[in-house]
């Protein structure tokens, strides 16, 4: 089903505005996570960071962006992920998501509304508290990727998330960089042939569980 981009913004406010589908979203696209979430992350006391989810109309389709990450010395080169980083300063997380978004980008935030957010996910390896923001914006006419941090630019329709088959399974190291690393088989979206899994993963999957009833 193709649905207009006007029509899918209250939709998608109402939604997120309800109760999230949260941590059974999660585990759908990493089960390795059900441990994690006994965590006391007050003890652990995470970086916190957002990201951005970003819906725009191109040409008769609903799209949102990935990036891939360049690769550095660090828990998540390379990676396929959203815009997005660490808070910094006295910014809202609000404000980190679009800035980082800006950044990384270069997209016009002035354009951009923010509809809400998605349930928050920890990523133990980088001992991040992600705050997953959902926005949208008119068009975009292009981009200006960081080279430093972003090595392409991944523009995916929606409609992809509700493929039949979307989700496949890949032995993957989790926590590769880190004392604790471990190759384990685990879920992730086939998105243009990219493997899209872990956080990016796991809000992706509360995103598509949330809108399942309208594709």
């Amino acid at each position: 089903m193709n649905l207009a981009l006007n029509k899918l913004i209250p939709v998608i406010t109402t939604k997120l505005q309800e109760t999230l589908p949260g941590k059974k979203a999660h585990i759908k696209l990493a089960p390795y996570r059900q441990a994690t979430e006994l965590l006391n992350l007050k003890d652990k006391n995470p970086t916190l960071a957002s990201t951005l989810l970003l819906l725009y109309q191109k040409n008769d389709k609903i799209k949102f962006i990935l990036i891939q990450r360049t690769e550095y010395n660090g828990n998540h080169s390379g990676q396929i992920s959203f815009p997005g980083g660490k808070k910094e300063n006295n910014e809202t997380l609000k404000q980190t998501a679009l800035r980082e978004t800006k950044e990384e980008l270069g997209i016009d935030i002035d354009n951009i509304d923010i509809l809400g957010k998605l349930s928050n996910v920890y990523v133990p390896p980088s001992n991040f508290l992600i705050h997953p923001f959902v926005g949208v914006i008119e068009k975009i006419n292009s981009f200006k990727p960081c080279p430093i941090e972003v090595e392409s630019v991944i523009e995916v329709s929606l409609s992809d998330l509700f493929i039949k088959d979307i989700v496949k399974n890949k032995v993957l190291t989790v926590g590769e960089k880190t004392n604790n690393s471990m190759k384990i088989k685990v879920p992730y979206f086939d998105l243009k042939n990219n493997i899209v899994w872990g956080a990016t993963g796991v809000i992706l999957s509360e995103f598509r569980d949330m809108l399942i009833d309208k594709y």
